[in-house]
């Protein structure tokens, strides 16, 4: 919806249903964040003992939710826990070591209607069993650590075995992502566990949309590997033809800039894709000039593309625009870029963000009235649909806040699917669940780049038939990697909506859909007359889903990507260890246009369980810089900026946030260490008797002599392997892991994983054999992806669904109005 719309709102989507928390950690903390967000009843189960009870992020994930302080072991609490239970509509569990007494299907079986969400470290992946759900761990065991740099060549060249044509170039001192030193990096941001969030949330909405449906509930999985998997899309694939023109992409090569440009008063820029024509172009005088032409996106003289081999000229303009930014502060670059059109952001702390009056007007920063400081900023409304308000609680509360409420709680209070009739008056089936979450919605999606697109693609896995319309000049980038983790499960049809006739064939399309997804500007969608308004006076029940860069506001009219919205709100920041002095970085796993795609998912899903229950369509508005608020959310602020919550950072040598908690460097390999609670310290001292010093010997101490504790412990690793400490250090229960020699192989060399769908292989007919992420959410009736079209591969097949025939295409493929591509038997199809 634009800001210049306005749509009658009635409650927010989830009103009157029940949520228990029932999680430790950062993913279900999220999880249900978004339900409460999206206006359900959030019950918070405080358990006795929570290892991560001390994140500074508690107190932003579960505002607004009722805390209830309660041990299962006790069995008058363990019948308040199981009233509570038997009266939810949707259970969210995230329990490991589970406590005594907690006998969750025990406790869940007579509710049928409930919607149970479990996370957990590694599902049932037979490799993995027993390890530790520890982001730090998990990101150390698959892998994701290195990605964090990434790898020369790319991970994708190492997983498909290619000879690198650019083996032999080096940049130059100052391009290369991180520290200079060689090794896995330890981040800030937890994004496997934020992507583990955000699956959880589309696995309950959809789970939901099924309820609302059959009146059925049921018992949905996702894990931190899924995470893990998801994180890693962009740069995790292997192929059997990485030569194939137009493919492999440098953005994930740790030898090339990242766009990052320190400015003439010390503060950070990202600019993204570089564009050397702007850089250059703007800043030959002592003062920053914009010439009539050549510096836009649109027409520069100088322009990068993000194919592989543009790596080398990358490398050969860097040190010139690094010269060129550092003459001029970086207030007068970000004028100068939004005159010329040019992605380009000052990089932030997450608490700067915060502190952004244009975030707080929009309502993605709120302020949250809080016991102990009187009130804090933090990450406010992510998700927001036109017809159904969101309710972002206003209060933090802690612990036990809720306890004299939760015993007045009636027996039997119904599940609200349990009343068999929707808002609308019609009968639920009471019967099997549909196929799928999605089966029978029909999605268009107009996406360009990755984070529209993205989203579209996780509406296809869960069964809706999702067809890409492109422009013709979409060809090129539908070859990349970029569109291949990006486009899969969908059908292709290529229409000219320019022309009069190409209008025609997308207006019949419109009025079969059910979805219409994509995130170019409003002001080119209004053009082409494939805005809300237009689209809804052919449909007025449709979704229609509109994700952006920026906020609504100042900005809302600004070129943006991943890699600005990160710098705006401050993800960049924490991963390159910017409190310390380090160089802010942009991971390949940042879920900047990713996030963003799953945010519209959860969005359209809870449109159509709106749809489902009112007959009513309605707008779906989300952005980058909404996902990237969520991926800091461990950071608060209060509003004066005296009081900030204390987050993770990172040492500059990107080792870890503390001598517990690192990466540490074995006489071979590398070793990932995770002593958060003193149980956990008795054990390393029994396994490590040097560290029976008195300096160690509570928490206060450790902290004070950080230093001298992460000596002793670099010096005690560095006399065996890392294989072989993380045996001695198993024997004794010390939660820690020896990192693989490099990112993903250990995933995608696993038979069992692809046996259990978690690593999917197909064919493509341009690339042969390919691996990818498979199943991100265990829920019934999730489908294999399968590979990403060719461009205008179902021209042909979508028309004729339309009814014209066979003339009628010819004339249209001849007229340029539509693209045909035929496609060869050999590829596997969707």
């Amino acid at each position: 919806m634009s800001s210049a719309e306005t749509v009658e709102q009635t409650r927010a989507v989830y009103d009157g249903l029940r949520v228990i928390d029932l999680t430790q950690g950062i993913a279900g903390a999220i999880s249900t964040m978004l339900l409460a967000d999206a206006g359900a009843e959030v019950v918070r189960i405080d358990l006795p003992a929570d290892p991560f009870a001390d994140l500074s992020g508690y107190r932003v994930w579960h505002r607004g939710k009722k805390r209830v302080t309660l041990d299962p072991a006790e069995p008058a609490d363990r019948d308040v826990l199981a009233k509570l239970i038997a009266s939810a509509d949707v259970l969210v569990d995230a329990v490991d070591p589970v406590p005594d007494g907690l006998d969750l299907p025990a406790l869940t079986a007579g509710n049928p209607a409930l919607v149970r969400c479990s996370i957990s470290g590694y599902g049932e992946a037979a490799g993995h069993q027993g390890r530790k759900p520890i982001e730090a761990l998990v990101a150390a065991r698959t892998g994701l650590h290195w990605e964090a740099r990434g790898i020369p060549g790319t991970t994708i060249g190492a997983l498909s075995g290619w000879e690198d044509p650019l083996a032999d170039v080096d940049l130059g001192p100052g391009t290369g992502v991180g520290p200079d030193r060689p090794g896995p990096m330890y981040l800030g941001i937890p994004w496997a566990s934020n992507a583990t969030a955000y699956l959880a949330a589309i696995g309950i909405s959809a789970a939901l949309r099924v309820r609302e449906i059959s009146g059925r509930g049921q018992h949905l999985k996702t894990s931190l590997l899924q995470g893990v998997l998801c994180a890693g899309s962009i740069a995790w694939q292997r192929v059997e033809n990485p030569y194939a023109e137009g493919y492999l992409g440098w953005t994930t090569d740790p030898r090339a800039p990242k766009g990052f440009y320190r400015t003439a008063d010390g503060r950070w820029i990202q600019q993204w894709v570089q564009l050397p024509g702007f850089m250059l172009g703007v800043s030959e005088g002592d003062e920053i000039v914009i010439p009539e032409s050549g510096v836009s996106p649109k027409d520069a003289d100088l322009r990068i593309s993000t194919d592989y081999h543009d790596m080398v000229m990358l490398g050969h303009f860097h040190p010139e625009m690094a010269a060129a930014a550092a003459k001029f502060p970086a207030a007068d670059w970000e004028r100068a870029a939004r005159t010329a059109g040019v992605p380009l952001e000052i990089v932030r702390s997450p608490e700067e963000a915060l502190l952004d009056e244009s975030l707080l007007a929009d309502g993605c920063v709120r302020e949250f009235k809080d016991e102990e400081y009187g009130a804090i900023r933090a990450v406010g409304d992510v998700v927001r649909l036109s017809r159904c308000p969101a309710t972002v609680g206003e209060t933090t509360y802690p612990p036990g806040s809720h306890n004299d409420w939760v015993r007045s709680v009636e027996d039997g209070r119904p599940a609200k699917a349990r009343s068999g009739e929707s808002e609308s008056g019609a009968s639920r089936s009471s019967g099997a669940n549909p196929p799928a979450p999605l089966a029978g919605i029909r999605v268009l999606d107009l996406g360009l780049a990755i984070a529209g697109p993205f989203g579209a693609q996780v509406l296809a896995a869960l069964g809706a038939d999702v067809i890409r319309v492109s422009s013709r000049q979409d060809e090129t980038w539908m070859r990349t990697q970029y569109s291949h983790m990006s486009n899969r499960g969908k059908r292709s049809v290529v229409i000219d909506l320019k022309s009069e006739e190409g209008k025609v064939l997308f207006e019949k399309l419109v009025a079969t859909a059910d979805v219409v997804h994509h995130n170019m500007r409003e002001s080119a969608a209004r053009k082409l007359r494939v805005d809300s308004a237009s689209l809804r006076k052919i449909n007025p029940r449709l979704i229609y889903c509109h994700t952006r860069g920026y906020e609504r506001g100042e900005r809302e009219t600004k070129p943006a990507n991943d890699q600005t919205g990160a710098a705006l709100a401050g993800t960049e920041w924490v991963d390159g260890a910017a409190d310390n002095g380090g160089t802010p970085i942009w991971p390949s796993i940042s879920l900047g246009d990713t996030g963003n795609g799953l945010l519209s998912a959860i969005g359209v899903l809870q449109a159509l369980y709106h749809r489902d229950r009112t007959g009513e369509g309605q707008d779906v508005d989300t952005s980058i810089v909404y996902a990237h608020l969520v991926n800091a959310s461990m950071a608060w602020v209060t509003p004066d900026g005296e009081h900030r919550g204390d987050r993770p950072v990172i040492d500059a040598g990107h080792w870890g946030i503390s001598a517990l908690e690192r990466i540490y460097p074995a006489a071979r390999g590398w070793l990932c260490l995770s002593v958060t609670a003193e149980p956990d310290w008795q054990r390393l001292v029994q396994a490590i008797p040097e560290l029976a010093d008195e300096r160690f010997a509570d928490d206060d101490g450790r902290r004070r002599h950080q230093a001298d504790l992460a000596d002793t412990l670099t010096r005690v690793f560095g006399t065996d392997t890392a294989t072989a400490w993380q045996a001695r250090l198993e024997a004794y229960g010390v939660p820690a892991e020896a990192l693989p020699d490099g990112p993903a192989f250990a995933l995608f060399d696993d038979p069992d994983l692809k046996n259990r769908g978690l690593i999917e292989s197909y064919v493509h007919p341009e690339l042969g054999r390919m691996e990818m992420a498979g199943r991100l959410i265990d829920i019934d009736g999730v489908r294999p992806l399968g590979r990403a079209p060719v461009h205008g591969e179902h021209t042909r097949q979508v028309l004729t669904e339309l009814g014209l025939s066979a003339a009628e295409i010819d004339h249209l493929v001849r007229a340029g109005v539509v693209v045909d591509t035929p496609v060869g038997d050999g590829a596997e199809a969707r």
